[in-house]
């Protein structure tokens, strides 16, 4: 009889997982005539509010902020061009640590690397794991049996061929791979070097950003007491969730010393936290030619193992993660007042997920324990806990996608008052900055990768204006950013809102653990669960 209510529940929630599954394009570009005709409209009315008529000038220097995957694709993908002068990326980091953080999945950013630079892209991909194949299990609900039950299986390759052309090539290759998310920066930064000559200038935490009416142009200022010309265009803050930038576009001001900008305005801490173990690549394993995920549901928290690409050649990387509900939290709210408690996470504990908060083993051999009496079968896990030397410990934080100031703020002119300070210089957002979400959908950097497209694509639109003989028509570089912000926020506010629905799932305890393991068995074999996984990896540019 428990059985039956728990299988019904789940079949419900069908009619509410049809809402986030497949929303309709209500902000995207509209295409022929009617776009530009809105466009125009668009443009002549921002211009009317203004009193000052700027006369609009080309992006020709952008200043990008953090050099994490967005910064690094936005430079590939502005380089491409010849209209881009300069590009320079600043980073609060002191280098780029390839043996921190986990892996992740490439779907449709591999897309988007592909139209950045096929050269580039192949150079990811043989770096990297082919996805073959996601497998869900659940500990035995009754019987004397150890055996996990399978939930779900996704075949990976096999979906992405009868469901999302835009993953497949010319030649056939399925555009679908696992990577580490250090050996992929590596990429992108050496390629970066190599291509174009681009240095990031590490140890350059932000904490101003200001136009120069006289030079026409945005400066920054940094912690350390430097600062740049006022020479830049556009400021694009790919900074992460605790991003100063989007501090900047919320409020039109940053902290004075940039150090203690949490983004405490947006940044939402999920009450989930994730433990994990990165196993280096041993030998034995040369040979894989796939990567599989399997996840192990169990009560109150479950355990995934993973393959990952680590460098063309070498031996592929595995991980351990465990998921669980943080005890002082239900859900994002605490159960008590944080002066109340000693243990309670203070909100920039990773909030940028840098994912380099190190732990020692005995924290991780402690989550074993978690595993076990989640009745989760943890010989996997522990296998690669034994052989890993890494070790991280997050809370997941994500943004609220719902925001009135949107991604975009044009610069004021110093002392111009409300109006009559109209300058064409602005600061937009992409990546983490504008919408970082909780991982539990693998989608983060893709949407990053994706973000880096579609902004450089309105770059290279506006600029394309000024090649003509005629500029009564042009376009206000904000109408363009806009449409950027537009196309990009309903897939990314989608993915948001499914990625933590299916992390509170997840890592549900008792009831809501039978509840979980009914759902995911209903949806796989309705085909939800594909198509969910399918509507997310496919590229939306």
């Amino acid at each position: 009889m428990v059985t039956t209510t728990i299988i019904t529940s789940a079949t419900v929630l069908l009619s509410f997982l049809a809402l986030i599954i497949d929303p309709s394009y209500a902000f995207s570009p509209v295409k022929g005539s009617a776009a530009t005709k809105r466009t125009k409209f668009a443009s002549s009315l921002l211009a009317s509010i203004s009193a000052d008529d700027t006369e609009l000038q080309p992006v020709r220097k952008v200043a990008i902020i953090g050099s994490g995957i967005c910064g690094l694709s936005l430079a590939h993908a502005l380089l491409r061009s010849g209209d881009i002068e300069v590009v320079d990326i600043f980073d609060s980091r002191t280098e780029l640590d390839e043996k921190i953080g986990s892996g992740i999945q490439l779907t449709g950013g591999m897309a988007a690397l592909r139209e950045i630079s096929p050269k580039l892209q192949r150079n990811v991909a043989d770096a990297s794991l082919p996805l073959e194949r996601v497998i869900s299990r659940c500990r035995p609900w009754f019987g004397n049996s150890n055996e996990p039950w399978k939930l779900l299986e996704l075949d990976i390759q096999k979906s992405i061929r009868s469901s999302v052309e835009e993953l497949i090539t010319e030649d056939g290759e399925v555009l679908a791979y696992t990577i580490l998310r250090g050996t992929l920066q590596r990429i992108l930064h050496e390629e970066l070097m190599k291509e174009h000559d681009i240095q990031v200038q590490f140890g350059k935490r932000l904490s101003g950003l200001d136009y120069s009416d006289s030079d026409s142009g945005i400066s920054l200022q940094f912690t350390d007491g430097g600062s740049t010309d006022p020479k830049y265009d556009l400021v694009v803050g790919a900074d992460g969730i605790k991003s100063v930038v989007k501090d900047f576009v919320n409020t039109g001001k940053t902290n004075a010393d940039g150090a203690d900008n949490n983004g405490s305005s947006s940044a939402i801490y999920s009450g989930i936290r994730i433990t994990f173990a990165i196993q280096e690549g041993d030998e034995i394993d040369k040979d894989t030619t796939g990567a599989q995920f399997t996840q192990f549901f169990g009560n109150g928290a479950y355990a995934l193992t993973s393959m990952y690409g680590a460098g063309k050649g070498e031996p592929v990387a595995k991980g351990a993660f465990l998921i669980y509900m943080d005890d002082d939290y239900i859900g994002p709210f605490p159960k008590r007042k944080a002066e109340e408690s000693s243990d309670a996470k203070p909100l920039d504990e990773n909030i940028d997920w840098t994912q380099d908060n190190r732990v020692p083993k005995d924290h991780v051999e402690e989550c074993l324990e978690v595993l076990q009496a989640a009745s989760i079968p943890s010989n996997d896990v522990a296998r690669i806990v034994e052989k890993s030397k890494r070790f991280f410990d997050l809370g997941v934080y994500f943004h609220n996608p719902f925001s009135l100031n949107g991604w975009v703020r044009e610069f004021s002119k110093p002392n111009s008052g409300w109006f009559g300070s109209k300058t064409s210089k602005y600061a937009v957002l992409a990546g983490d900055a504008a919408h970082a979400m909780p991982p539990f959908l693998g989608q983060g950097g893709n949407q990053a990768i994706q973000d880096a497209v579609c902004l450089s694509s309105k770059i290279f639109q506006y600029n394309s204006q000024f090649q003509q003989s005629t500029d009564e028509d042009n376009v206000d570089l904000k109408v363009l950013l806009k449409e950027y912000e537009n196309r990009r926020w309903l897939p990314t506010a989608s993915i948001t809102a499914k990625s933590a629905f299916l992390g509170y799932l997840e890592a549900g305890s008792s009831f809501f653990s039978n509840f979980r393991d009914a759902f995911f068995f209903v949806m796989g074999k309705v085909g939800v669960a594909e198509k969910v996984f399918m509507d997310s990896a496919k590229p939306k540019m």
